[in-house]
């Protein structure tokens, strides 16, 4: 069963919750479809700006609404510039748009860094290769993969090994399923989640994102220090599915998860 489902329309910004929303093939609808850029077009995360947490984005009625503490900024869906500008997400090309210069100040007088807003100018602009596919798929602006799933029991097993417990966001997913058995999302195939089918694609290394607190954006030792005792592998720390969606359609919290063979 769906247990919560997440969006992040601004790249490395914290996120919103929804109830029901639309799945893509290269992520839920709106989701890391903006981000932010410095001066010399490389994007920007939570890894050099951990305050990138405590801004809250979200979108609905055709707009986007970002706030920090009690600073707010909104802006439609669509507004753009004409211009068009070539960036990365790590080694994808991504093309992307600038947004509004009223914006780009908002995030850089918060920031205290210049730094610019941009959307990807369209779903298929950015191409990320699938080792499980053997073949490029399209993505968001997201790090690597279209949907992060965390299963419940993986959370739970976490946090029954650590002094104080985290919450599910230091993971940032888009999908949070109700399992029986702590990582069996690690061994899932195809799932249906309603009448949506998804492919699991591998196992999601983690970095040192994970270990800063998403409401004070402080930067902990946990969990990373944790899950590098259990969950270590070729040097690599996985928590968590990367998925793709097969076939849009709209998926539910409290929908059935059908794991296929």
């Amino acid at each position: 069963m769906v247990n919560a489902l997440y969006i992040y329309p601004v790249k490395s910004l914290g996120g919103s919750y929804k109830t029901t929303w639309k799945a893509t093939p290269s992520g839920f609808e709106y989701d890391r479809t903006w981000m932010l850029i410095d001066k010399n077009n490389r994007f920007i995360t939570q890894r050099e700006f951990p305050q990138l947490s405590t801004f809250l984005s979200d979108v609905h009625d055709g707009m986007v609404h970002v706030s920090q503490k009690t600073e707010h900024i909104t802006w439609e869906t669509d507004r753009v510039k004409k211009n068009h500008l070539e960036t990365q997400v790590w080694d994808d090309p991504a093309y992307v748009q600038e947004v509004d210069k009223t914006v780009d100040n908002f995030f850089s007088d918060l920031l205290g860094t210049q730094v610019r807003l941009v959307k990807q100018s369209q779903n298929i602009s950015r191409q990320h290769f699938a080792t499980k596919l053997n073949e490029h798929i399209p993505v968001s602006l997201a790090d690597g993969y279209p949907f992060l799933c965390i299963g419940s029991k993986s959370i739970e097993n976490l946090n029954a090994k650590l002094d104080f417990p985290i919450q599910t966001d230091r993971f940032r997913p888009n999908i949070v399923l109700e399992t029986n058995t702590a990582h069996e999302e690690d061994d899932y195939d195809k799932i249906m989640i309603g009448d949506v089918p998804f492919l699991n694609l591998k196992p999601c290394a983690r970095c040192m994102v994970i270990n800063i607190n998403q409401q004070t954006s402080k930067s902990e030792k946990e969990p990373l220090a944790t899950l590098n005792t259990y969950r270590k592998t070729d040097n690599k720390i996985f928590f968590g599915a990367n998925l793709m969606c097969t076939e849009e359609g709209y998926i539910s919290v409290g929908e059935h998860c059908t794991h296929l063979k």
